[in-house]
Order: structure tokens, then sequence, then C-alpha cells
């Protein structure tokens, strides 16, 4: 039996649903992880790491072609699990807190190219 859980969206801005490469550097030292759903104001990260909530990272971005770089200072504000043992998909959703470069422009060109 599958069990669908609905949430009210506590979004104010839209998402951008599309998952994009991004490097993480936080506890366990630098990985590269799949990060989906940004907005001007956070993204989620797939991860196998355990992040508490309230973990300090930086996650830096780029676009495919490699031309360009978005490094930001992000903290864990909810972890997603689903499944159980070696099966379980684990995530993060993350707050941006201090980025080098304005995020309007970053997500822009993530539309533009995606589009």
């Amino acid at each position: 039996m599958a069990f669908v859980i609905r949430t009210r969206e506590r979004r104010e801005q839209p998402r951008l649903r599309i998952a994009f490469s991004v490097l993480v550097d936080g506890p366990f030292g630098l990985r590269r992880c799949i990060a989906r759903d940004i907005t001007h104001r956070g993204l989620f990260i797939e991860t196998w790491d355990e992040l508490p909530i309230g973990t300090e990272l930086r996650v830096i971005f780029s676009m495919p072609d490699g031309s360009w770089e978005m490094p930001a200072r992000c903290i864990v504000r909810h972890i997603l699990e689903l499944g159980t043992g070696e099966e379980i998909q684990r995530g993060v959703g993350v707050s941006f807190e201090e980025i080098e470069d304005e995020p309007t422009d970053a997500i822009e060109e993530l539309r533009q190219l995606h589009a």
C-alpha cells in the first residue's frame, strides 16, 4: 500500500523544477550531488550523507558548459528520507544564507537553458 502525503505549498516564489549537478562542501568533505527545485530562497539536494537541521554547507553551482559558477553558503532547513535499509533515498532542503553573485541572474540563466 502506498501513502501520499500532501502538504500546503509554503514557497512564496515559484520553483524551477530541474535537476542539476552541484558541489556540496560540508562536514563529510566535498561531494558532487544532484540539486532540484531551486527558488530564490533555497533548493533541495539529494545526498546520502546524514545532515542534521542547522548544518551549514557551501554549495557551488555551475552552468552545464562550465562557464559560470556561484558559491553559496546554505543552511539545512528540512530532511527527507524515503525507504528503509539500503534502499533509502535521502535529501535535504536548504536555504540560501549568503550568495556571492545575484541569484536572480543565475536562476534566469538556468531557466533559459532548460526552457
